[in-house]
């Protein structure tokens, strides 16, 4: 599942609990204990084998808790038939803001924009698939190779490969799923690579890793067959050889079960 049917469906989860608690006459503190801490509880034992981040988890906690809390208010008065005072409903309507924007910002940076709204986003598209996903941070303990990093950057810059992968956008966990790489230089003539991998890396178990080499199926086109053990966040990688010249490229994936 992705965060966003898990966190909607938990508040969904928080609704229904809360409103069950109280016809079975709960009171309002027992009620939002439950409708918060039930969801989040199923939550943590669907995130211990599909885990998505402590962020993401820290979001579904904040939020399933106060909608809970918020749940727990509003019916309380209701209940007195009171009415809340303007300056604690913008307060509730600031973090119920936030609280989603949170959401969609971690949604964006763990699987990239939607195709639908990054061609509009995005320039010089040109019907290709964009991945916009967060591809991770350098390592702090690892800032000594930065220079060598933009090195490497700029050498492929300079290399003014296009380099053009499909097929992972429909991979599932234990399906079989055909991946193929267009690889052409500045000029759009085709590129004969002497090596081309593919790399998987499992950021939930690093036992799940995968490194297979794409064969040259046409010019400039390589292919491989890949069947991942398992669903999570995954990082693709691209390495490619050609003489001396280098070119890799990497990108995150969320791969959900169906």
């Amino acid at each position: 599942m992705t965060m966003t049917e898990t966190l909607f469906g938990g508040l969904l989860s928080v609704t229904l609990i809360f409103f069950i608690a109280r016809r079975l006459s709960l009171s309002n503190y027992w009620s939002a204990v439950l409708g918060g801490s039930l969801p989040f509880l199923a939550y943590l034992g669907y995130s211990s084998n599909h885990w998505q981040g402590g962020d993401v988890v820290a979001i579904h906690l904040v939020v399933f808790m106060a909608t809970a809390a918020v749940l727990g208010v509003f019916n309380s008065m209701q209940r007195r038939k009171e009415k809340m005072h303007w300056a604690p409903r913008l307060l509730i309507a600031f973090f119920a803001l936030l609280a989603v924007s949170m959401a969609i910002f971690v949604s964006i940076a763990a699987n990239g924009l939607p195709p639908g709204i990054a061609k509009y986003l995005l320039p010089n598209v040109n019907g290709r698939v964009m991945h916009t996903g967060f591809p991770g941070a350098l390592p702090h303990d690892k800032n000594k190779l930065y220079e060598q990093h933009q090195q490497r950057v700029e050498a492929q810059r300079k290399l003014g490969w296009k380099v053009s992968m499909t097929g992972l956008e429909n991979i599932s966990p234990g399906v079989p799923t055909s991946i193929s790489l267009t690889l052409f230089d500045a000029a759009g003539q085709a590129i004969v690579a002497d090596h081309v991998w593919l790399q998987m890396l499992r950021l939930a178990n690093h036992n799940d890793d995968i490194q297979v080499e794409l064969a040259q199926t046409g010019p400039g086109i390589y292919g491989t067959q890949v069947t991942l053990p398992a669903s999570g966040n995954w990082v693709a990688g691209i390495f490619i050889e050609r003489g001396k010249d280098a070119y890799q490229m990497r990108q995150s994936l969320q791969v959900a079960d169906h």
